[in-house]
């Protein structure tokens, strides 16, 4: 795994919250490692389940990149566009001419 995509979130967490830095961090490294053993697993269950040779892997590991970015698409909140607020107009009464 590359040290710039595991620096990035990390950097972005911290910035959330910098005194609970240390925790952040943490678990920050835990569901990178979470998600590797998943991966790692799921690529076995494929191999036996299917008879998967792990030269064939790469598509079955697309396909499932794919459907969790079309769920994480369809789940996220986006966030919705102010609506511009105007002032309201000000009277502030009728002019006294000084003539």
């Amino acid at each position: 795994m590359p040290a710039s995509s595991s620096s990035r979130s990390s950097t972005g967490s911290i910035a959330l919250s910098p005194a609970a830095a240390p925790v952040l961090l943490g678990l920050n490294s835990s569901a990178l490692y979470i998600g590797v053993a998943l991966g790692g697993g799921f690529g076995g269950l494929a191999q036996e389940w299917f008879g998967l040779a792990p030269a064939k892997l790469g598509p079955v590991a697309a396909s499932v990149t794919v459907l969790t970015l079309l769920w994480h698409l369809g789940t996220t909140r986006r966030p919705v566009a102010p609506v511009p607020v105007t002032p309201a107009p000000t009277w502030a009464g009728p002019e006294k001419s000084k003539a």
